[in-house]
């Protein structure tokens, strides 16, 4: 999984490329960059957010099966002490 400071490592390398190594065009508010950086840059953040987003819902999942599991058990428990009591 991805830490926070990974993806804001990459983002920082994104505004470099685009502040301090792009070539302003004349008269316009565009740059020029380095598309392949760019891109790989830009895949390398989609990949590690996909990573994170994954991570967490693999936990989320997880947490839910054992809540359920537990809920089983209980009720489980529960209708045995009903059966008990008859």
């Amino acid at each position: 999984m991805i830490e926070r400071s990974e993806a804001l490592k990459i983002m920082d390398q994104l505004e470099t490329l685009l502040l301090k190594k792009g070539w302003p065009v004349p008269l316009t508010p565009f740059y020029l960059v380095d598309h392949e950086k760019m891109l790989f840059l830009l895949d390398q953040l989609r990949a590690s957010l996909q990573d994170e987003m994954d991570g967490r819902f693999i936990k989320a999942f997880t947490n839910q099966q054992e809540a359920e599991q537990q809920q089983h058990h209980y009720q489980k428990q529960k209708n045995k002490g009903k059966e008990r009591s008859h």
